[in-house]
């Protein structure tokens, strides 16, 4: 039997939460899916005004009409390069957005300068506004709004038909502002409830830990980053004498008593760590970025020392320990097989009394 001395160098960080969605991301699509979702309702908007121009175009003057047809015609040969460019280029492109999204409002607002005949167009005008708060968030949304006033007023300047009715053009402005502004404050506040949410999904209600659920995700990661050499070590740690403590005390003190331990974890590990509860009394360290066994050992040997020196919780006498098994991180696998190797590592401790912790992949035991 192997008795580890190795004191745990990895006490004192707190643990924050990883960002398990990217910068280009938006619910459950990618960022150059939202840009193709874009692309083709370009494509269908300037084919739908194609479509419908023959039977509006007699009423109103013909070089206005073919004037304004050449720039919806140029609209859809925009639209499906854009299209193309999405498809082809595959990758984010950030100033492949912002170009997209200043010659949306432009060439609408090429259009608008057939008036009153493309009055109709101006609903394109809120709709590249919605759908740039809806997909790409405030700063792209600030970007058309930009774009659409500036084309505007330049209507206002130079358009005949603006310039005759430019109590129009100004009503058209504020719309505009206005409804980014408010399209801004629903954005915000659905940003807030969505991190709420998926905050509470991840999240054990009692202790603050990640959840199953999180675990698992972090469990992924931790698989797909064997490849590139990192090393990670799972423990599954279970408590060794709660039962004893809600049977004597009530289940309000073995409550406080799984917080209290939940705190010491989480106030100990490092900030790469992951620290879980998954019901009852069992709790996973998922420890990244670790060296060999020793390291694992100097964590396991850190709990035991902090359930030592738990000896009272609210008052009453406590006593508990914890049986702890351990397997390294290693592809391929998958998750049920880890969680399963270390729950059978921990049943292992359980067998050789209070304090032990157990490898799965050997008889490789540690008591303290």
């Amino acid at each position: 039997m192997r008795i580890s001395k190795t004191k745990s160098r990895m006490f004192g960080a707190h643990q924050t939460s990883e960002h398990v969605h990217g910068p280009f991301q938006f619910g459950r699509y990618s960022y150059r899916e939202l840009e193709r979702q874009q692309a083709t309702r370009r494509v269908t908007l300037g084919t739908v005004v194609l479509v419908t121009w023959p039977m509006c175009a007699g009423t109103i003057r013909p070089v206005q009409t073919i004037d304004a047809f050449l720039v919806a015609l140029l609209y859809v040969a925009y639209a499906t390069a854009s299209w193309l460019a999405v498809d082809l280029v595959n990758r984010p492109l950030r100033a492949r957005l912002a170009i997209t999204t200043l010659l949306d409002q432009a060439l609408v607002v090429g259009i608008l300068a057939a008036a009153p005949l493309t009055l109709p167009m101006m609903g394109a005008v809120f709709w590249f506004l919605i759908d740039s708060a809806c997909r790409f968030g405030k700063s792209t949304l600030t970007l058309s709004c930009a774009s659409a006033v500036s084309g505007i007023l330049v209507l206002a300047l130079l358009s005949p038909w603006w310039i005759e009715n430019w109590s129009v053009a100004l009503g058209l402005a504020l719309s505009v502002l206005v409804t980014s502004f408010y399209l801004g404050l629903l954005g915000e506040r659905v940003s807030r409830v969505i991190e709420q949410l998926t905050h509470q999904a991840g999240t054990d209600p009692l202790t603050g830990l990640c959840n199953r659920f999180a675990l698992n995700k972090r469990l992924e990661q931790a698989i797909l980053a064997t490849s590139t050499s990192s090393t990670s070590a799972l423990m599954l740690i279970d408590l060794d004498g709660f039962k004893e403590v809600n049977d004597s005390y009530g289940h309000a003190v073995g409550d406080v008593l799984l917080q209290t331990f939940a705190g010491l974890l989480k106030s100990r590990m490092r900030r790469v760590d992951t620290v879980a509860r998954l019901g009852g009394d069992e709790f996973v360290v998922l420890a990244r970025d670790i060296q060999d066994k020793n390291a694992v050992l100097a964590i396991a040997d850190a709990v035991h020392s902090a359930l030592a020196d738990m000896t009272s919780i609210q008052g009453q006498t406590v006593k508990v320990s914890a049986s702890i098994g351990a397997c390294m991180v290693s592809a391929p696998t998958d998750i049920a097989a880890l969680l399963g190797a270390a729950d059978h590592a921990m049943y292992r401790a359980k067998t050789l009394g209070a304090g032990c912790t157990v490898f799965s992949d050997e008889n490789h035991f540690a008591k303290r």
